[in-house]
């Protein structure tokens, strides 16, 4: 199964690597100057001024950008609670479930909201989170994005919460310019089937995530009973495309600095 999660693409297929890790992360831009190398559509040139050098800066940039309810559509509201303490990230554990952890010392800030469409007329509720991490410099967001990819490989199965799973996770990198991928210097997007204790399933289960110099941003989004696939992935690119936009208003340089 693949998902169309990146600007309204569809992506032709999906593929699992070869399960190791480069010995240094690909760079889909310099450190010094945030140009991406090579070619597509994405007009990105990071300001380094205006990276964020300490954790209230980091926090606040992380405040500003991360999706709220309305980025996935209309009718969205936030969940209780709506958003996490920046201070702490997800990490997956041995055992492959996710466990709140205290931020690495290269991680500056990171915010996840979360929200939901409503049940309603006999649809389950479509039920999505927003994260966006600010690292202290641009090879540990390349970090990042290197074992996004390895923890798929690893485990397909994964247990979201207590009483929330999904199976059969297939995952998809390309860097910038590559199908589609016009508004983030490195972009991986999974797919898989989402079940619940509450909600049943399985259910349509997808899960993307961006890089734009030393920040990164992700999106999942979870379906239920009378929920289609395009209503998943419709409400994931919304949300991530908003994002993405965010992050180059805030980070990237004014003409007259370009060089």
């Amino acid at each position: 199964m693949c998902a169309g999660v990146l600007a309204g693409v569809l992506l032709a297929g999906c593929s699992g690597g070869d399960g190791a890790l480069p010995d240094a992360p690909e760079a889909g831009a310099s450190e010094e100057s945030g140009a991406p190398e090579g070619g597509g559509g994405l007009d990105f040139v990071l300001d380094p001024d205006r990276v964020p050098q300490d954790v209230p800066a980091a926090v606040e940039l992380v405040r500003a950008v991360t999706a709220d309810p309305e980025a996935y559509g209309p009718d969205y509201v936030a969940q209780e609670p709506a958003e996490t303490d920046p201070a702490g990230w997800a990490v997956l554990d041995a055992d492959c479930a996710w466990q709140r952890e205290p931020l690495p010392d290269g991680v500056l800030a990171s915010l996840t909201r979360y929200a939901e469409l409503p049940a309603e007329d006999g649809a389950g509720p479509v039920r999505v989170s927003a994260v966006v991490t600010v690292h202290r410099d641009t090879r540990g967001a390349e970090w990042e994005m290197a074992r996004s990819v390895e923890d798929a490989l690893r485990c397909p199965d994964q247990q979201l919460r207590t009483d929330e799973w999904v199976t059969g996770l297939l995952s998809l990198g390309f860097s910038q310019g590559t199908l589609g991928n016009d508004y983030a210097e490195d972009f991986l997007t999974e797919a898989g089937e989402f079940h619940s204790d509450v909600l049943g399933g399985p259910h349509t289960f997808e899960w993307t995530r961006g890089r734009l110099g030393p920040v990164t941003f992700a999106v999942s989004a979870r379906g239920a009973e009378g929920r289609t696939p395009q209503e998943i992935s419709e409400a994931g690119t919304r949300a991530a495309g908003s994002m993405a936009t965010r992050i180059q208003q805030v980070l990237e340089a004014d003409e007259e600095d370009r060089a």
